[in-house]
Formats: structure tokens, sequence, C-alpha cells
């Protein structure tokens, strides 16, 4: 074991909990854009509100931005819970964090194909998530190198 493995696998969680904040502040927006019926701030940049409305933005009356709002709460919680009892061996989680992060992006990847051939209108708010999903994937990745240098 050495002690750099140890840093990147605690760090990699860490990085998830961040991320997931992250993720949790632009869908919960998105989100409450979305319930409280008023228009994305863009800033001029892109067509947040033509995307937000679109056909896309629900998924059997389920909108998409409240399910990446529940899918970076559950990822952020999995990596505090994680950071929270370090010591303790949960292996569980990383499969669990791997799996979300995995079809979180394949999920984020097809709206964002979605954006950029069908509706042609991008979001940035969504662009963002996405970036911030991949990110996660990432992360995710980094653990699992870590943890394999762990286990020599």
């Amino acid at each position: 074991m050495t002690a750099v493995a140890r840093i990147g696998d605690l760090a990699s969680w860490l990085l998830l909990v961040v991320l997931s904040a992250a993720g949790i502040g632009a869908s919960g927006y998105l989100t409450y854009s979305h319930y409280a019926d008023q228009a994305t701030v863009c800033a001029g940049i892109g067509s947040c509100e033509f995307v937000q409305t679109s056909e896309y933005s629900e998924i059997i009356g389920v909108p998409v931005a409240l399910m990446g709002l529940l899918f970076f709460v559950g990822l952020g919680t999995l990596s505090l819970l994680r950071v929270v009892l370090w010591q303790r061996s949960i292996e569980w989680a990383r499969p669990l964090a791997f799996s979300m992060a995995l079809g979180g992006t394949a999920f984020v990847s097809y709206l964002t194909y979605v954006e950029l051939f069908v509706i042609d209108a991008i979001c940035v708010w969504c662009v963002a998530t996405a970036g911030i999903t991949v990110a996660s994937l990432l992360a995710v990745l980094w653990g699992i190198a870590s943890a394999a240098r762990l286990a020599r």
C-alpha cells in the first residue's frame, strides 16, 4: 500500500462530493425553473428556454432536470458516506459509483446528441451538467486505478 494510492483513493471520493454538489446546484436550478414555470437564465448564451420546454425535457412526465438532480443527490450521498466511513471497507460503493457514473454519462451523451442534432439548440446549464457528469465518471475511474494500486 502506497501513500500516494491511499491519497488518490480518498481524493477521488472527495472530488465526487464536490462534483455532486456542483451537479446538484445546476440540475437543482433547472428543476426549480421547470416547476416554478420560470424562464431559465442563460445570459444570452444558448437557447435554454427552448431546450427546457422541448418535448425531450420530460420522460413519462418526469423532468429530465429532476432525474439529474436525483442522480447527483444519490452519487453525492454515496461519496460522502464513503468519505465519512473511510476506514471501513465498503466493497459495493465503488461498483455502484461506477455504474451510476457510467449510466449518467450515457444518458447525458444521448441528451447532448438530442440538443445538437434533433432540436438544434444548446442549453448552457445542460452542457454544464453533462460536463460534471463526465467528470464524475473520470473521478470514479481515477479511484478505481488508485484502489487497484492499493490492492497490489
